[in-house]
């Protein structure tokens, strides 16, 4: 027996040398020790690892470095034991320990059995482990977690509070708190399936369509502009409407791959699956004068690559753009043969954005409709055709195929200089993926994409939802399932939720979603024990929920909700809200910010006009991205800029206004208004501390006083707008508790 560590969480692992695994085993020391040498890029004595037809060939010094079953004619079992230090592997590098030779050497011995990485082998049907506390187990999620936490001798949470229970289900599944009146009826509920018929009416609401679209437009890296030194106005306002409409109808995810990547393919496409195609049309647009417009066409599709492959198979394909990936069998012609398949849509890099589709908003399109079938019924009309005609409309990039002679042909860009042309290639997939037969284009792709013998989808989706829900993935690096990305803490539980998805929930997400949030994995407190913090201070093995800061767009949507300021108006063209003056200085497309009218400024955040060279700053400061390019996976950060934003943001200074004018509507009573304040924006009440705190908070300021104008609560912004009374004061501190931008 032989010791070595391995990852999530640290611990000590035997291995029998009997039964050397090449991925659980020996994959791990080459991809530490050698492959940077001896990989896709650099082959150094044309030895590579990446491939095993390559590291059993002869090299160049005449020799092989590995002969199954023969250890003294493997050279690189001769290398790694030499203590010559000009001879020894790895070169220029501390020698492997004794354990790590003892693994290759017996690995050799036994016949240098090869694998694929574990993310390229299909999912296998897991059987779902016994536990000894099987009565805490709600579903079999929880009997995986259960037995690992057996293993380590850890024992969950408590479950958490009802309280704790529904503001997490409401902000992780529909980005806002509950109501109170949404407490009070849950905490009313009494019998068994209160739990469950709460989740299931939170499915219901709308804004579940509007949480899930804000997640999904960093990845389809969505924005009101096009990007580039320029960075004009896009109209694709239309595409986030698809969007929050699938999520909401819980479209298959099959469906929802397929009309996004090809919806524009399917036999008697309509409007709406023609629309999804938007998703890569968010690729930036050069139209400033002078530049190429066949160059920036390139980084378009080579854009629509590196996402398809990002957002669906979680690989990092983008590094094959210019040499065969260094860690993952993935060889640089292979990359464009996939190019070529998105190579043949007819949008160029021009100001028209054509294609493009005629589209209205919610309302317009209603007004349609009813002109239409009138025409219809009644006969064309003077009168009726002129309403049709005066019906506001707009255009929506869309994806469009050539046909024929116009189809493009394509080469291999040598190092990845769309310039520098290399050897013609047709519509290819890598061999390392299972292989797609017939004719390949988009919608073959798509739909290949989402078939069973597709390894990765399944497992990428799932962990996806898993680390919105729980806050880290299964895998950790979700833009990244490949060799050099972080092995699953639970692999026998992501292959079961994959075929779960995939098979029994039918790609449905909200049954995906459900299933996740109704575990008592789920359900736990967040509080952490001693043990835990010892054993597992990551909490890789979920003896508790994780507790994490909100995102940015929830930050923001909380402190307007509880402040009874937040617009459920859905849909159409994003808007501008407050935001500090002087940020938005452009020199195209108009300098200034330009407030929305009325309940339009208040609206959720994923509606929120976002300029890529100068995307809304509070947002920003809470991680969102700019989403010039595709961002698999938000990395929260912990900065003093993000409290000055919560205290003096006009966003966050109008939600205290807001709260402290509701609360003085409820009472005269200065105690009872600080109550009502806690319980609207916390779902509590205060503790006897906090209550004493924020009464000295309020008894301490008086903004009517004869302060001097830099000692008065101020705040600069487009309307000078004050902390206007004691109870703002005291609401604007409740907005900035670490519990209220918390998830627990």
């Amino acid at each position: 027996m032989v010791v070595i560590v391995s990852c999530q969480p640290e611990k000590e692992v035997k291995i029998d040398l009997t039964a050397i695994d090449y991925n659980l085993h020996v994959r791990p020391i080459i991809n530490k020790n050698c492959i940077v040498c001896h990989g896709g890029v650099k082959k150094s004595s044309g030895l590579s690892f990446l491939f095993r037809e390559e590291a059993l060939a002869v090299n160049k010094s005449g020799k092989r470095a590995i002969v199954p079953g023969d250890v003294a004619n493997s050279e690189m079992i001769a290398r790694i034991n030499n203590q010559d230090p000009e001879v020894r592997m790895p070169m220029d590098h501390a020698p492997l320990s004794v354990d790590e030779i003892e693994v290759l050497t017996k690995w050799v011995e036994q016949g240098a059995e090869w694998k694929d990485h574990w993310a390229f082998l299909p999912p296998e049907k897991q059987e779902v482990p016994e536990v000894e506390n099987s009565k805490w187990a709600n579903n079999p999620i929880d009997e995986f977690i259960l037995a690992r936490l057996e293993d380590e001798e850890l024992a969950p949470s408590e479950t958490a509070d009802k309280t704790t229970l529904i503001r997490r289900a409401s902000l992780d599944l529909t980005g806002v708190p509950p109501s109170i009146d949404e407490l009070n009826v849950f905490l009313a509920d009494e019998s068994e399936n209160a739990y469950e018929n709460l989740i299931d009416r939170i499915l219901e609401k709308l804004a579940f369509g509007e949480r899930w679209t804000a997640m999904w437009l960093d990845l389809a890296r969505y924005a009101d502009s096009k990007g580039y030194e320029a960075d004009r106005h896009r109209e694709i306002w239309k595409y986030r409407d698809w969007l929050i409409d699938a999520f909401n109808q819980d479209m298959p995810f099959d469906q929802f791959t397929i009309e996004q990547l090809a919806g524009d393919l399917l036999p008697n496409a309509t409007k709406d699956q023609i629309i999804a195609t938007a998703f890569h049309r968010n690729t930036m647009n050069n139209d400033e004068g002078g530049t190429d417009n066949e160059e920036y066409r390139v980084a378009a599709v080579i854009d629509r690559v590196n996402t398809t492959w990002e957002v669906w198979q979680g690989v990092t394909f983008s590094c094959v753009q210019c040499h065969s990936h260094p860690y993952d069998p993935i060889r640089h012609e292979e990359y464009y043969g996939f190019y070529s398949i998105f190579n043949n849509t007819a949008d160029a890099d021009l100001p028209s954005e054509a294609p493009v589709l005629e589209v209205y908003t919610k309302e317009n399109e209603a007004k349609i409709d009813s002109i239409k079938n009138w025409i219809s019924n009644n006969g064309n009309s003077n009168r009726a055709k002129k309403h049709l005609d005066s019906i506001k409309s707009t255009t929506l990039p869309i994806m469009k195929e050539l046909k024929g002679e116009k189809r493009r042909e394509t080469y291999v860009f040598r190092k990845g200089n769309w310039m520098d042309k290399g050897e013609k290639v047709e519509n290819g997939i890598p061999e390392s993926m299972p292989p797609l037969e017939g004719e390949l284009d988009r919608l073959s792709v798509a739909k290949w994409l989402v078939s069973g013998e597709n390894p990765l989808t399944a497992r990428v989706t799932v962990n996806r939802f898993w680390r919105e829900l729980f806050g880290r993935g299964l895998v950790e690096t979700q833009e990244d399932f490949g060799s050099q990305g972080e092995s699953p803490s639970h692999p026998a539980l992501l292959d079961w939720l994959a075929i779960q998805f995939q098979d029994e929930q039918q790609w449905s997400m909200k049954a995906l979603v459900k299933l996740m949030v109704t575990s008592a994995t789920y359900k736990q407190s967040s509080v952490v024990s001693n043990e835990g913090l010892e054993k597992d201070p990551g909490n890789y093995l979920l003896a508790r929920a994780s507790r994490t800061r909100l995102n940015a767009e929830q930050v923001r949507d909380q402190a307007l909700a509880v402040s009874g300021l937040l617009s459920d108006k859905m849909f159409g063209p994003s808007v501008m809200p407050y935001q500090s003056e002087g940020v938005w200085q452009v020199v195209y497309n108009g300098g200034a910010w330009s407030l929305s009218d009325g309940d339009n400024a208040y609206r959720k955040a994923v509606y929120t006009y976002w300029r890529r060279t100068s995307p809304y700053p509070s947002m920003m400061t809470f991680d969102s991205s700019s989403r010039e390019f595709c961002v698999s996976r938000r990395i929260n950060t912990n900065t003093p800029l993000q409290a000055l934003v919560t205290l003096n943001d006009p966003v966050y200074i109008e939600a205290a206004n807001a709260l402290a004018d509701l609360t003085e509507q409820q009472s005269d009573n200065v105690d009872e208004q600080i109550k009502y304040a806690f319980k609207r924006a916390l779902l509590r009440s205060p503790s006897e501390m906090e209550m004493n705190i924020m009464k000295t908070l309020y008894q301490g300021v008086n903004l009517d006083s004869d302060l001097s104008d830099e000692m008065k609560l101020e705040v600069a912004s487009m309307n000078r707008e004050i902390l206007k009374s004691p109870m703002s004061v005291v609401a604007n501190a409740i907005l900035n508790l670490d519990e209220f931008i918390t998830r627990q």
